[in-house]
């Protein structure tokens, strides 16, 4: 992901995640704050459709301090993309990208209602952990957290 991937990201992101969206200086933000940090922090990802060059979807990630797990912070594909496995292969780049670090352990967060990626998670090798209470809002509901011993 680049700055110039940025209006794009943010168009998806509002239509995947509508009011729990991220805005895009969020996006900005956490390209700056990866690029400059030293040692690695986190990663970005788009993927593109290379005939056309649209922007099929994005994901993110963010490693603790002690390098002991890794936290999928964002991904999403757009909808008319769903099911073509472009989910699937930004899990496997994080999953590879976690092996190659030495982090053993992957998670996230994903509402308790959304049972489509809870289910494409279990299906990817995630287990559900536990619950964050009151996590997202408008509505209210936990966030499961789910993981994967890598």
């Amino acid at each position: 992901m680049t700055r110039r991937d940025l209006a794009r990201v943010a168009a998806i992101e509002l239509n995947v995640f509508g009011r729990d969206a991220w805005p895009l200086h969020a996006f900005r933000d956490l390209l700056a704050a990866f690029s400059q940090a030293r040692p690695v922090r986190g990663a970005m990802w788009v993927a593109e459709d290379p005939r056309t060059g649209e922007l099929l979807g994005y994901a993110g990630v963010e490693v603790s301090a002690l390098w002991g797990e890794m936290d999928v912070i964002n991904i999403a594909v757009a909808a008319e993309y769903r099911r073509r496995g472009i989910g699937r292969l930004f899990i496997e780049r994080i999953v590879g990208l976690c092996r190659r670090r030495g982090v053993p352990l992957l998670w996230l967060r994903v509402r308790a209602s959304n049972r489509g990626a809870r289910r494409f998670y279990r299906r990817m090798g995630f287990r559900e952990r536990g619950r964050f209470q009151r996590y997202y809002e408008d509505p209210a509901e936990p966030a499961v957290i789910m993981a994967m011993d890598v």
